[in-house]
């Protein structure tokens, strides 16, 4: 039996003394994966934007309202709810793939993390707090002042060295911030204290997150799985010296059990909040989501202004507009990073300082001898 022989690439078949030649077919454009991941980028966005909205507006009617007055309690149901459903994303049904389980050993979680859980345990703590003292909307002005917080934290931890044009940025944020306190009518010293308090508290955890987990690549969902744990152990040891006994004589229970529902849409929205946040960064950029949470608080004092009746006045509409530009003008000279005079200098880490903090890694010694060559 005859063998057949492969033909050549461009060769065509023989009819007669005809060669016709093989058409080249062209490979299919991209256009709907393109498309595809656009539209899931902007799904994603929309919807962090109206999880991270309802939720705001949800813990406010649930403490405010509906009478649970208990910041650290409502924080807890969240990072309870958080915890268990990205230990399922992780460990039981591997829809995360895990990078960094092996590194995480007792000790580098009692040492690394649990600290880092203390600090974002008080940002739930007085984010929480805040709605009993301030307005939802002047809220969201005040949270155009955390770039100034951060990177005062950031330069005594010499993660950066800000330039002249980021203190720029940072200074105008301030004079916003400052004129906004000025125009507001509801103005409560010790509700801006407690504001302060959890942007302070949020940027320590961002300086740490930064400072402890060099060399470690967390995906979101599974730093999530790591993080809240040791959030949730510091706000119940909080709510056991601070609020079990007011729970116990007000009826905390039954007020929850009067509208369950809220309150598990409270927790469901929290850990949607972190996932569909970790979607956008992944489709577009961290950048993206920093300009998304503007336009959210935005949209948001707008929202209370007009249907919740909040009143905000000329001066401190002014004085949020003025906050806003340096926030933006911060987050350009961020995403440039660029310019003799704008480089940010990486941390200034010891070697030795290195290897500690790689639980994975040796440190190696003196008296150790070099491989031989082969």
């Amino acid at each position: 039996m005859a063998q057949m022989k492969p033909r050549r690439q461009g060769e065509g078949k023989d009819l007669g003394a005809e060669k016709i030649p093989l058409l080249e077919v062209e490979a299919p454009q991209r256009y709907p994966a393109a498309f595809l991941r656009g539209a899931a980028c902007v799904a994603a966005s929309i919807g962090w934007m109206l999880a991270s909205t309802a939720l705001i507006l949800l813990n406010k009617h649930l403490m405010v309202t509906d009478g649970f007055k208990y910041p650290m309690a409502l924080s807890g149901m969240g990072m309870v709810f958080s915890s268990l459903a990205s230990f399922l994303c992780c460990r039981v049904f591997r829809v995360v793939s895990m990078k960094a389980s092996g590194m995480v050993t007792m000790t580098f979680y009692l040492q690394r993390i649990l600290p880092v859980g203390l600090f974002m345990a008080a940002t739930l703590l007085f984010g929480n707090m805040v709605y009993f003292y301030l307005t939802v909307s002047f809220i969201q002005m005040l949270k155009a002042f955390t770039p100034v917080i951060t990177m005062v934290f950031l330069f005594a931890a010499r993660l950066e060295t800000p330039s002249r044009r980021m203190i720029y940025s940072v200074l105008l944020v301030a004079v916003g911030t400052a004129i906004s306190s000025y125009g507001e009518v509801n103005l409560s010293v010790f509700g801006i204290t407690v504001m302060f308090l959890s942007e302070a508290a949020e940027a320590l955890r961002l300086v740490m997150t930064q400072y402890v987990l060099v060399g470690l690549k967390f995906h979101p969902i599974e730093g999530l799985m790591y993080f809240a744990p040791a959030c949730t152990l510091w706000l119940v040891i909080g709510i056991a010296f601070t609020e079990l006994r007011s729970m116990i004589a007000d009826g905390a229970a039954a007020i929850v059990a009067r509208s369950p529902l809220m309150y598990l849409t409270a927790a469901c929205l929290g850990f949607a909040v972190n996932t569909l946040a970790y979607l956008v960064i992944i489709l577009a950029s961290s950048l993206t989501l920093k300009v998304l949470g503007t336009v959210k608080n935005t949209l948001l004092v707008l929202f209370c202004a007009v249907f919740l009746h909040e009143t905000v006045t000329f001066v401190e509409g002014t004085g949020y507009g003025v906050s806003l530009a340096g926030f933006m003008w911060y987050n350009k000279i961020k995403m440039e990073g660029a310019g003799p005079g704008d480089k940010l200098k990486p941390p200034i880490v010891k070697a030795e300082e290195k290897a500690s903090r790689r639980p994975d890694v040796e440190t190696p010694t003196c008296h150790q001898k070099k491989p031989e060559k082969v």
